[in-house]
């Protein structure tokens, strides 16, 4: 059988570092979210920053002629549906084929071969 001084002091070294373990424990939890606050500080401030007003307006693309939809289309004659249909893909896909040209030469990017035509 251990002396009772001994139970006293294995109790107080056991307190004492469990105290020490909290104290170091919460100084690392407080330094963690003071630089949690920080980042979320700059990036509040980069988006802020981003979210201004720009110079010169904009300018958007006009606005494409669509083909009918939803009860107008039904009481089209099939064939012109259709006609217009293909019409307006191939519209869309050459749209899009421009887009992606002007895109790719405005960020410098080398073009696709089959976008230029050239066979």
């Amino acid at each position: 059988m251990l002396p009772w001084w001994f139970w006293l002091l294995l109790w107080i070294v056991l307190a004492l570092g469990t105290l020490l373990f909290l104290v170091l424990a919460g100084i690392r939890l407080f330094r963690g979210s003071i630089a949690l606050v920080r980042e979320a500080g700059d990036a509040m401030d980069r988006v802020g920053s981003s979210m201004d007003a720009d110079p010169e307006p904009r300018e958007y693309p006009e606005v494409t002629e669509r083909t009918p939809a939803g009860i107008a289309a039904l009481f089209q004659d099939p064939d012109e549906a259709r006609e217009a249909h293909e019409a307006g893909k191939l519209r869309r896909s050459i749209a899009r084929r421009n887009a992606r040209i002007e895109r790719k030469t405005l960020r410098g990017q080398p073009q696709r071969v089959g976008d230029l035509e050239l066979f």
